[in-house]
């Protein structure tokens, strides 16, 4: 038996009624630096973190960092299994455990020290609703922008993202076959067609760096250049695609237009240009052949 499955058998069952809420987090060669800051102050809300590494190559300096917390469980899967799978280890974990909600960070987050304190707050005062989703406002590290987690009505990213257990268990978890691009979102989706709400808590404010991204001023607007590398811009148009289709809002004209909005963006203000567009088409191919299949399974 490793050190992780010691840990987690000498644990055994956790009070939900006290310990309701975990952290859990997605590592793939994260800076050990950044873990060993934001672990503290992480554990120091929640309790328990749970941490699912899927193949970094520093592990057994990760073991070491980790073996300093009793109530901190890293579980190894020795290669990248993507986010989707490692999150539904997060979930599971957790279920099995007896929480009623995670909250989800990035390895690099850094929680504002009353986040959980006021998400609970905030959950008290909903009445009406299956609330499925609490999160945050995000601050750009790089520039200081504020944007919103919750970009739309059914739509929310997942770092700082309080999901309910519940809630995952009833949609069957997230979808594997996406990897590592529009996770959270097609987890979203599905969860407010389900009849659950996404409540965005404006008096959190978590700061937060997706990759390169910088915010630029054009027309009056203020978008966000997300500079994506080319292996994630593949995923990124492969996936939207599929999304679309298994949910029921796929048209050919909207799928174009998203394309060609990316297109433009990365060719005029990413780096890497070659590369990204060679990877966009890929994407854009995989999407379409998947969506065949769908329609015409073998």
């Amino acid at each position: 038996m490793g050190w992780t499955e010691q840990k987690m058998a000498a644990e055994g069952e956790v009070d939900a009624s006290t310990m309701s809420v975990a952290a859990g987090m997605v590592t793939y060669n994260p800076d050990l630096s950044d873990l060993e800051t934001n672990i503290p102050s992480i554990l120091d809300q929640c309790g328990h973190l749970v941490i699912v590494d899927n193949g970094s190559e520093r592990i057994e300096a990760m073991e070491a960092l980790c073996a300093r917390y009793s109530n901190l469980v890293l579980i190894r899967n020795g290669r990248n299994l993507g986010i989707a799978a490692a999150l539904n280890q997060v979930f599971a974990w957790a279920g099995n455990r007896g929480f009623r909600w995670v909250l989800t960070l990035d390895d690099d987050s850094c929680p504002p020290g009353t986040m959980l304190q006021e998400y609970r707050e905030y959950l008290a005062h909903t009445t009406g609703k299956r609330v499925g989703i609490v999160c945050p406002l995000l601050e750009n590290r790089r520039d200081g922008t504020v944007f919103h987690s919750k970009r739309s009505e059914d739509e929310c990213i997942t770092s700082g993202s309080l999901t309910s257990v519940e809630a995952w268990r009833s949609l069957g978890g997230f979808d594997e076959w996406l990897f590592i691009d529009g996770v959270d979102f097609d987890f979203s989706r599905r969860l407010v067609s389900a009849g659950y709400s996404i409540e965005e808590c404006r008096s959190v404010l978590m700061p937060h760096q997706i990759g390169q991204s910088r915010t630029i001023h054009i027309l009056g607007r203020n978008p966000i250049i997300w500079n994506h590398s080319a292996f994630r811009q593949f995923y990124i148009q492969r996936n939207a695609i599929y999304i679309d289709y298994k949910l029921g809002t796929y048209s050919l004209a909207s799928s174009l237009r998203r394309f060609l909005k990316d297109l433009v963006f990365v060719l005029i203000w990413e780096d890497d240009k070659r590369a990204k567009v060679s990877s966009m088409v890929r994407g854009w191919r995989a999407g379409m052949a998947k969506i065949r299949r769908m329609k015409h399974p073998s």
